[in-house]
């Protein structure tokens, strides 16, 4: 008997829970979900020129800084130019047509290591020559030029100074 009144307090505990009872009407959702992907072209930036002092003559130490926007040499200190062609580094790159890109540049500075040595120069101040967001033409391809400040101090090793900058590009 114990065991019948269990059965039937199950089956009545199973009438009374939702869903329990015959099956709801699917309902649709209102509104509907949409579905949609944008596609992009991907990124691309190549090096156009490298980034140059030229040849500089060391007497007390100072500062070179090259300017983005017309390429000049700003000098300061003991240092004097010797020759050689001054120049930013230059890039050019493709992104989505009518789209936007953000253009990064070291914001510390980079050593740079003499050809054959071990001694070290520090180059900092990175500039653009503009702003560091960028809206692209309907071609989607865009140009920037970046320019630097080296620092040499009196006494420097004379020699070839070499090194790398790691400039990006990325969607916002």
């Amino acid at each position: 008997m114990v065991r019948l009144g269990s059965t039937l307090m199950l089956l009545a505990a199973a009438a009374l829970i939702p869903g329990g009872g015959p099956a709801a009407a699917p309902v649709a959702a209102s509104p509907k979900a949409a579905a949609q992907a944008q596609l992009v072209r991907p990124l691309t930036l190549t090096r156009i020129a490298d980034m140059d002092f030229a040849a500089l003559g060391v007497t007390t130490g100072g500062t070179a800084t090259i300017n983005p926007f017309n390429g000049t040499m700003s000098l300061s200190g003991g240092l004097v130019a010797l020759g050689g062609t001054v120049s930013p580094a230059r890039y050019a790159g493709a992104a989505t047509k009518n789209g936007m890109v953000n253009i990064r540049v070291p914001n510390q500075p980079v050593l740079i290591r003499r050809v054959g040595g071990t001694e070290t120069l520090t180059v900092g101040n990175f500039t653009l020559d503009g702003q560091d967001k960028r809206m692209m033409t309907s071609y989607g391809v865009f140009n920037f030029a970046v320019g630097a400040r080296i620092t040499v101090p009196a006494g420097t090793v004379e020699g070839l100074y070499t090194g790398e900058i790691d400039v990006t590009v990325n969607y916002p």
